[in-house]
């Protein structure tokens, strides 16, 4: 049985290999670390949760939080400035990668993480995450770091990849307007 307190406290102080293989270990199980995560936010309403509403644990060198994505959710790219290790519990979670090119990003890849799955993004990662099903998508997200200190973080408009300072507002915009377009 997934316990939550005691995967956090095992993640401190590790880098995120280590942390790559505890939850690796933890999605053996997917419906322990949903029942524990869960039960960690029952009662509350998470329907217009920010990110600070899903956080489980938050320091200067430790984010956990379960990260829940609305089906059809879609973000721009952007970087955390940390490493990040996401493994889902349930649903779907595809990662487009990039890499700076002149002004802008070009497309470097992805990775579509279903139930189970493990990645690890580098402290230079640039991504995009899409949830492409018609029901919501879980996942624990490790960082290594603040994930709420937002300073040197960047969000890149997902149309002409113009970079911008961080700003959870303009981000959340852009979602809205990525999820308005037709599907592909």
């Amino acid at each position: 049985m997934f316990n939550l307190k005691q995967f956090i406290e095992d993640c401190k102080g590790k880098p995120a290999s280590a942390v790559k293989e505890l939850i690796g270990e933890a999605l053996h199980d997917p419906a322990s670390v949903k029942a524990a995560l869960d039960a960690e936010f029952a009662g509350r309403d998470l329907s217009k949760a920010s990110i600070a509403d899903l956080i489980c644990y938050r320091s200067p060198t430790l984010t956990v939080l379960k990260a829940a994505t609305p089906p059809k959710f879609k973000t721009p790219p952007h970087n955390h400035n940390m490493w990040a290790v996401i493994g889902t519990y349930e649903g779907q979670e595809d990662n487009t990668f990039y890499r700076r090119s002149g002004k802008g990003l070009e497309k470097a890849g992805g990775k579509d993480l279903k139930t189970g799955d493990v990645v690890v993004l580098g402290e230079d990662a640039i991504h995009a995450i899409a949830n492409p099903l018609d029901r919501a998508s879980c996942a624990i997200h490790i960082y290594g770091g603040d994930l709420l200190n937002f300073s040197g973080r960047s969000t890149w408009n997902p149309f002409t990849f113009e970079e911008h300072p961080y700003d959870i507002n303009l981000l959340m915009d852009y979602c809205r307007q990525l999820m308005a377009q037709p599907s592909a």
